[in-house]
């Protein structure tokens, strides 16, 4: 990867964790009751730690970093190529593989849109910046 695409995928994953807050306040209610806890419990056992805000940030930073490289070896074009890869990264890998463990868990439809959906619409709008940060790609 180059400079232009590390820093394309930075960004990328700033904007995908930020979307994230978001996500997660609209869906707060649905995913407290997916997961079966309260945010009391959510505080009480994380206290004043940020770790769960690093783990979550590097994460989303190695999914990216993740698109960012395969962006470059498909040779993918464009905000549309990119956001087209994300999004099929996104349900073909992380919400098949949600969807594997949550039937074994005995977790929610619901949750699993929720989880997924987020993925989903992160990896598509991170595709979609690294895409076009990015720029064309010449033929090999």
């Amino acid at each position: 990867m180059n400079g232009k695409t590390i820093l394309a995928v930075v960004v990328a994953a700033v904007v995908y964790f930020v979307i994230g807050a978001i996500w997660y306040g609209q869906f707060s209610t649905a995913w407290l009751a997916g997961i079966g806890k309260t945010m009391a419990q959510l505080e009480a056992e994380n206290g004043a730690s940020a770790r769960p805000y690093i783990v979550g940030f590097l994460s989303v930073l190695a999914a990216c970093a993740t698109l960012g490289w395969l962006i470059g070896r498909t040779r993918t074009s464009g905000w549309a190529g990119g956001a087209s890869l994300g999004a099929c990264l996104a349900l073909g890998l992380i919400g098949a593989q949600l969807a594997l463990n949550y039937g074994f868990e005995g977790r929610s439809v619901s949750l699993w849109l929720i989880n997924a959906g987020y993925a989903v619409v992160g990896l598509t709008i991170g595709g979609a910046i690294i895409g076009a940060w990015s720029g064309p790609r010449a033929s090999a």
